[in-house]
């Protein structure tokens, strides 16, 4: 009588997946690096000796739950009144308005109309809760 042998399944993986996987990244990288077509030009860059002061121009404006306001200035932090926002905003160019998200719809109006009164047009809003 013969013997019948079992077939041992050899396990084996399918690579095609992980290849096309590769290939794609691959393909991802090389479209989206940006190559520096100016990269083998040596070029010594000048010097200026004359140095620009810059001023900080932006100011940032809180208005907290109980409608108190606040002006972030220079890294510090005033409580001001609204009627005297104008001596705080001289020289001033950009202003952002941060305020509690249950303020009434007027009161963030009315900063913003003051805001725009002392000429400034560049104004951002924020909410927070």
């Amino acid at each position: 009588m013969g013997r019948y042998r079992k077939k041992r399944n050899i396990m084996s993986l399918d690579l095609t997946p992980l290849i096309d996987v590769v290939f794609l990244l691959l393909i991802f990288f090389m479209v989206s690096t940006t190559f520096n077509k100016y990269g083998k030009i040596d070029i010594d860059v000048p010097v200026s000796k004359v140095s620009e002061k810059t001023e900080d121009t932006k100011v940032e404006i809180v208005i907290d739950k109980n409608e108190n306001y606040f002006i972030l200035k220079d890294g510090k932090t005033f409580p001001i009144n609204i009627d005297d926002l104008g001596e705080y905003l001289k020289d001033v160019k950009e202003v952002s308005i941060t305020g509690d998200k249950n303020l009434k719809y007027q009161t963030v109006m009315d900063l913003i109309t003051k805001v725009k009164q002392q000429g400034i047009e560049n104004l951002g809003i924020n909410f927070y809760e």
